[in-house]
């Protein structure tokens, strides 16, 4: 063989080789290729993760709770209370020498100034139209307290004038109020105010008296001695009371003025028994409120008497020379006028700021004192109980444990003159019992 074909196959035996070497690497390459037709099968490597050196854990401080920070109420420096004109404190008397310096007092130690503001209860410029226009023109002057009758409160109270917090309601739950004090506030089960004062009609007589006249209005026929009441009272308050005694009903189930036959038969039968007896004072005619007959009682024309009760004790606050000596006599059925504490502004610090006034004034020595001054059963059982007087004392304490709210002003302003008219048919112009109830019931169609 010549070198020439001996370098021909070794050239050709050295492609074959490659060739050999490049068909296994390819079949390896092609084993490695990813397909998309094809799913990964072979289980996952877990990457080595490089350990992480801890941190040593340094505790948080634990930091008290914060408080909110309150807001910022302006100190109160100045109260406004209303009172009705027969409660000034400026008055030269006991009563309110003794209001004026308990108010002077409540000042300092509260550091404001009280602006007491007088308001008549009825008129054209009445305390109901009086709040009313200044919570539209003045707001900022609105009083704070004001002093109201019952009825007014209930107006009050209708047209959103009062108001009501918890420092009232704690103080209206106290145990020691009378439950005509608790009725004159209540609206809706709230206590929209504090009972403060009462004037319940009594039955005076003189102390010289042989015997003590009966407890019940209804034996008044029975009694030897002269009776007086204001028969030609328009609000014929007396009649009211005894037809309520009966137990008669002012108002039907839908709120409708009514009068029912039978208890105004029975009113009207003490007056017919007692001119029948002669122990009905002519005198009636001509009384038309409870200052005549508290004159008439005075001039020894009477020995018994029906009239509020403050018109008797007022006048023993002065000089009694010459008059009679008199006594109560506890009846079983009384009606009672209220005055009460309320709240008239919106402003939670002047409420709280006359929550305080008027526990201030119904803290029992105080309104012991004053009330007794001033002439009015005061609203709290500890309160009578610490007057001086142990002579009407005991009868007042009877009394007011069973007093009854008189009815609303229009009732009594619808009723009344009815009941005048029929009590004058009777007394003056002798008519039967029958014709008077007759005629009521026909007025009050």
């Amino acid at each position: 063989m010549n070198k020439r074909s001996h370098s021909w196959f070794k050239l050709t035996l050295l492609l074959l080789m490659a060739t050999a070497l490049l068909a296994l690497n390819g079949c390896e390459m092609i084993k490695n290729l990813d397909f998309p037709w094809e799913e990964h099968a072979g289980v996952p490597t877990k990457t080595p993760v490089p350990p992480v050196a801890t941190e040593t854990q340094v505790p948080t401080p634990t930091q008290a709770p914060v408080e909110p920070t309150p807001t910022q109420v302006p100190r109160q420096t100045r109260l406004v209370l209303w009172l009705p004109p027969e409660f000034d404190p400026e008055e030269d008397n006991a009563a309110a020498a003794l209001l004026k310096a308990r108010l002077e007092r409540f000042a300092r130690n509260n550091r404001i100034e009280i602006d007491v503001r007088l308001k008549n209860p009825s008129g054209s410029s009445n305390v109901i139209e009086s709040l009313i226009a200044t919570n539209g023109a003045a707001p900022e002057n609105l009083p704070a307290v004001v002093l109201l009758r019952k009825q007014d409160l209930d107006a009050a109270y209708a047209r959103g004038l009062v108001y009501v917090n918890d420092a009232l309601r704690t103080l209206s739950g106290d145990t020691d109020w009378y439950s005509f004090a608790r009725e004159a506030v209540s609206h809706e089960n709230t206590s929209f105010g504090i009972g403060f004062l009462g004037d319940p009609m009594i039955m005076a007589y003189q102390s010289r008296l042989e015997s003590v006249p009966d407890n019940n209005w209804f034996a008044l026929p029975k009694s030897p001695v002269r009776f007086g009441f204001a028969a030609d009272d328009s609000q014929g308050r007396f009649m009211l009371l005894l037809y309520l005694a009966a137990g008669g009903e002012t108002r039907d189930a839908q709120n409708q003025l009514i009068l029912q036959e039978e208890p105004l038969r029975q009113a009207l039968q003490v007056l017919a028994d007692m001119q029948s007896a002669r122990n009905l004072s002519p005198a009636v005619l001509q009384m038309q409120t409870p200052s005549a007959v508290w004159q008439t009682l005075v001039a020894w024309n009477l020995e018994t008497a029906a009239m509020p009760a403050s018109v008797v004790l007022k006048a023993l606050t002065g000089d009694t020379t010459g008059q009679p000596e008199l006594l109560f006599t506890p009846v079983d059925f009384t009606l009672t006028d209220s005055w009460t504490l309320v709240l008239a502004n919106p402003d939670e610090a002047q409420q709280g700021l006359g929550t305080k006034l008027i526990q201030d004034l119904t803290e029992t020595n105080f309104l012991a004192s004053w009330s007794e001054a001033l002439g009015y059963v005061p609203a709290r059982p500890t309160a009578l109980g610490a007057w001086t007087n142990v002579d009407l004392k005991p009868a007042l304490e009877r009394v007011m444990n069973i007093a009854r709210l008189y009815p609303r002003d229009e009732t009594i302003i619808s009723l009344g003159p009815i009941l005048r008219n029929a009590a004058l048919m009777i007394i003056r112009d002798g008519a039967t019992v029958e014709e008077a109830v007759s005629q009521a019931l026909e007025g009050i169609k």
